[in-house]
């Protein structure tokens, strides 16, 4: 298990009146400008939380999109300001700048226990490229730092790592929590354990998937993903979405898996269709029966069963990845029905349930079962790396 600095480490020290960085993600997903969704902002709210009761003045540090190093005004975090304050119940400062008279004027005035947002980040060419300058200036007014923000601890940015070479760092109750859940999972004995990827590559997930086959009894294999799995097998899969220069790479993968005494569980039918548009019709297969001219967009009854036989035989279950088209009725069916299973098996106290990476988080949402989880990450890459036992950057500059 990793262990790093946590905020209960930073609370040995007299915080009031001092400033506290806090990375948080506020790359809120909007429609129009509105935000759709403010998860990100309440995981951050413990934290907060804690910082506010000791009496530090709290400046959240962000980005927003990929401005590509100037000033975006679509990409401007002054926009998520009345978000930010309807959620944290808190007046939030705006700073458009990260250093100087005005910033430290600002800081100055505020009271203790105030929180100020600065201006998006990657608006500086410095934080995605790491330029040292932009770290040491973004440092001279803090005295303490905390990530809060898993979703780019895979990242080395200014704002992440960069940070951390000029002043003493911190992880929030959020990322200590999504660093502590994966460790336990990757790392638990439990000899009933089971992996539900999904999605449409195997390029994407090969040392995921590489990793947990060490790590887990059984993993099931849905999405576009398994179209590719299922051609290394010899099967026919119509005009289905594969990747055929990753054939010899699924076969690898099978044959790992047996040595490692790992079952893979691939489709065994599927819901068709001959087109993506919404009024195509659609039927069900068995594997063996795909016909040449249609797209698999979902895994079937048959494939239902197989996995909810196997999620009730086991105590942990992983899911990283949607097992069909969830977007679009009705091949949203698979993926509701996995969710369904794993929410009443969660509930009634049956298995740890942690899910993560991608589309996974909205699939669920979808399904309206992501209550019911032991644990959702909201992070999408830093997620995934981390299961494919990786080292990322932002963990590693706060180990103990």
């Amino acid at each position: 298990m990793i262990k790093i600095k946590n905020l209960d480490d930073l609370l040995t020290n007299d915080l009031q009146g001092k400033t506290v960085y806090l990375r948080a993600d506020l790359n809120l997903p909007t429609i129009n400008g509105k935000v759709t969704d403010t998860t990100r902002i309440k995981s951050i709210l413990p934290t907060i939380k804690e910082l506010k009761k000791n009496k530090c003045k709290i400046v959240i540090l962000s980005h927003f999109g990929r401005p590509k190093g100037s000033f975006n005004k679509k990409m401007s975090l002054k926009h998520i300001i009345p978000k930010v304050e309807k959620v944290t119940k808190s007046k939030i400062y705006f700073s458009k700048d990260h250093i100087g008279k005005n910033f430290e004027n600002l800081l100055k005035k505020i009271p203790n226990g105030s929180i100020v947002v600065m201006e998006n980040t990657r608006f500086h060419k410095g934080e995605e490229r790491n330029f040292k300058y932009f770290a040491k200036d973004l440092a001279k007014n803090c005295d303490f730092f905390v990530n809060d923000a898993f979703s780019v601890a895979h990242r080395s940015h200014a704002s992440v790592t960069g940070l951390t070479d000029y002043v003493p760092s911190y992880s929030g109750r959020s990322l200590e929590k999504e660093v502590i859940t994966i460790g336990k999972f990757l790392s638990s004995k439990n000899k009933r354990k089971i992996a539900i990827i999904g999605g449409s590559k195997i390029s994407t997930k090969i040392n995921l998937i590489n990793n947990l086959l060490k790590n887990v009894n059984v993993i099931v294999i849905g999405g576009a993903m398994a179209n590719t799995f299922l051609l290394a097998q010899g099967r026919k899969i119509g005009k289905s979405l594969n990747e055929k220069s990753m054939v010899k790479i699924a076969k690898k993968i099978i044959s790992n898996a047996a040595k490692n005494k790992c079952k893979i569980i691939l489709p065994v039918d599927a819901v068709v269709a001959s087109n993506l548009r919404k009024d195509a019709e659609f039927s069900e297969y068995s594997i063996e029966n795909i016909p040449n001219d249609v797209l698999i967009l979902d895994i079937g009854k048959k494939s239902i069963a197989i996995i909810d036989k196997e999620i009730a035989k086991t105590k942990e279950v992983l899911w990283c990845g949607p097992l069909g088209l969830f977007e679009q009725s009705p091949f949203h069916i698979g993926t509701a029905s996995v969710a369904k299973t794993l929410s009443k098996m969660t509930k009634n106290g049956k298995i740890i349930s942690v899910a993560g990476g991608g589309d996974t988080v909205a699939a669920i949402s979808q399904s309206k079962y992501i209550n019911d989880f032991t644990y959702i990450s909201t992070a999408g890459g830093a997620f995934l790396e981390m299961i494919a036992g990786q080292k990322l950057p932002g963990i590693e500059v706060l180990r103990k």
